[in-house]
Formats: C-alpha cells, sequence, structure tokens
C-alpha cells in the first residue's frame, strides 16, 4: 500500500530514518520511549517521513501488557456474555 503514495526512493528514505532514530535512541538510553513517523508535507515526491522519539510517553512494561490485555479480554467477554 505505501508504494502508491510514495515513490520508492521515498520508502528507502523513510525505512533509514527509522533505523537512524533508532539508533540514537539506543545511544541515548531512551529505549522505553516510542517513535512516531512524521510527514513533513512537502510536496517533492522523492521526500518520505521522518522519524521522532516521544520523550513525553512511556511504553508499558510487559506486565502491564498483560493487566491491560487481561482487563479488555474481560470486558469483551462480559459484553459477549449480555448479548447471548
Amino acid at each position: 500500500m505505501a508504494g502508491k503514495f510514495l515513490k520508492r526512493d521515498a520508502i528507502i528514505d523513510t525505512v533509514k530514518s527509522e533505523h537512524r532514530t533508532n539508533a540514537m535512541r539506543k545511544r541515548a538510553g531512551l529505549t522505553a520511549h516510542p517513535i512516531t513517523a512524521t510527514s513533513c508535507g512537502c510536496p517533492d515526491p522523492q521526500c518520505g517521513a521522518f522519524h521522532t522519539i516521544r520523550t513525553e510517553r512511556n511504553q508499558p512494561s510487559p506486565a502491564e501488557c498483560r493487566e491491560a490485555l487481561a482487563a479488555d479480554n474481560k470486558r469483551k467477554r462480559q459484553k459477549r456474555s449480555r448479548r447471548r
């Protein structure tokens, strides 16, 4: 689907930007923070997106993910049982 909107060079530029940002994030010790892709919006067909490190947010720990998933599954099961 990406090829429909981005040219090959723009896709390569975007992937390389992600790799560079991941390397910078690891060197800075910010692996607990997510990365967001941002399109610059310029009309250049060769230009892709750049990535930013979102230091204001933290990724949840594996334990927090399990708890959130269990709570969501419980909510869905209760909702399904009420429909019957």
